[in-house]
């Protein structure tokens, strides 16, 4: 994906061959064509320099193999939830979503305004601000809820290491209580729990620490290590290179951890659950953060959850951090995502998020759909686990303007050009 075609690149001239009553002059000659060749590649170097970041800018996304991200978004999303009465009689639904928040820290996230077309009603729950619309179709009937988001983004390298890490003791036990556990009970629509996962015996849940297998491969996943960030970052690698990306069923709940460990495959929040019953499984809280994120290929927005966990240094300090698995991030946050909600790790709390349409009476067909209606960016930060080289640009252009100082400041004559 994008690379320079040599023959189309070329910028140099074809001299003819020199004349043999020159003879005398070659070796001046010689050296002034060794400068020139010099100077032509310290100005490939410079253009490099300063075109390489839009070029892998441009090539930045879920799909994409860049590692550039700008250093801050600002930006409008727009959301259309459409829902279709396909029964036999009026269709009375409830339609919850979770209100948006500024992240403070970092300035992460900054909501500037939030408009929708039909007014909702705000309540609080889970501690936090949620809106829901309770309403009727009538048979046959068809109406869209749309939501616009303005929002400033930051992304956020979190500069930590195994050297300043502390251990698992080192984390609060409050944290562990709350997220150190089974999560989410799978059921079908009568309540009752299920076995997706054909054959292997026991009913589903979603993040599952507390099963023998997850267990078994967390401790050998992170044998060896002894503080919090070597065995996050081991859990990660160990899912990065056995867990292939598989886009999931828009139609049908999540796979279970133990499904994706199982098969090899998951899509973001599937390996997300994996993570999270890892990392729990040693101690370590992690738990799901949901929103959107931003295809700047494609310029479209699209449904995502990651990671946020727990960094703890050895004197208790510390906070959280971000791991999206899918997108080789790992304590890292890049500007072109949004967060609608994070996991509180209470029982029912997580699966109501995924449950975000009630309905009775009638039967309903759903559309739920972003876009990307505005979008600005400034600045570049680097993401080390990408394959671009951080400050790529810097270590280009600053030695190609020290070496061109020190040829041009011994006047090479290139007259005879």
């Amino acid at each position: 994906m994008g690379k320079i075609d040599g023959e189309d690149y070329y910028c140099g001239k074809r001299f003819a061959p020199r004349s043999s009553t020159r003879e005398k002059r070659r070796g001046k000659k010689g050296t002034s064509y060794i400068q020139r060749v010099i100077v032509l590649l310290i100005a490939f170097l410079i253009l490099t320099a300063l075109f390489l970041g839009p070029i892998m800018d441009f090539f930045h996304g879920p799909w994409g193999v860049g590692r550039v991200y700008p250093e801050k978004a600002d930006y409008t999303i727009g959301r259309r939830i459409s829902i279709g009465n396909v029964g036999t009689d009026s269709l009375d639904y409830n339609l919850t979503l979770a209100v948006p928040y500024n992240i403070s820290g970092n300035n992460i996230q900054y909501i500037d305004n939030i408009n929708w077309n039909i007014e909702p009603e705000i309540h609080q729950k889970y501690g936090s601000d949620w809106k829901s619309w309770d309403r009727e179709i009538d048979y046959k009937g068809s109406e869209e809820i749309q939501i616009n988001y303005s929002v400033r983004t930051t992304t956020v390298p979190w500069d930590y290491s195994g050297k300043e890490s502390g251990t698992v003791d080192d984390i609060s036990e409050n944290l562990k209580d709350q997220y150190n556990k089974n999560q989410w009970n799978v059921k079908d629509n009568d309540g009752n729990r299920v076995d997706r996962n054909d054959g292997d015996d026991r009913l589903d849940v979603m993040i599952e620490p507390n099963h023998p297998v997850i267990k078994e491969k967390a401790e050998d996943i992170v044998q060896g290590e002894d503080n919090v960030y070597d065995k996050s970052r081991a859990i990660y690698d160990w899912i990065n290179e056995n867990i292939d990306y598989e886009i999931g069923e828009t139609e049908r709940l999540p796979k279970h951890a133990i499904w994706v460990l199982e098969s090899g495959t998951g899509d973001c929040d599937e390996q997300s659950f994996l993570y999270a019953s890892l990392s729990r499984a040693v101690g370590i809280p992690a738990w799901m953060e949901l929103g959107v994120l931003y295809d700047r290929v494609g310029q479209r927005w699209g449904a995502h959850g990651w990671i946020r966990t727990k960094f703890v240094s050895e004197d208790g300090s510390g906070g959280w951090v971000n791991i999206d698995l899918v997108n080789d991030q790992f304590y890292f946050r890049d500007a072109l995502r949004f967060t609608s909600w994070v996991d509180d790790g209470a029982e029912g709390h997580l699966e109501n998020f995924y449950y975000y349409i009630e309905y009775k009476n009638s039967s309903i067909k759903i559309e739920n759909d972003f876009k990307n209606i505005r979008m600005g960016t400034e600045g570049r930060i680097v993401s080390e686990d990408g394959w671009a080289i951080p400050g790529f640009g810097r270590w280009i252009a600053v030695p190609a303007v020290i070496i061109s100082t020190l040829i041009y400041s011994k006047k090479a004559d290139f007259s005879h050009y």
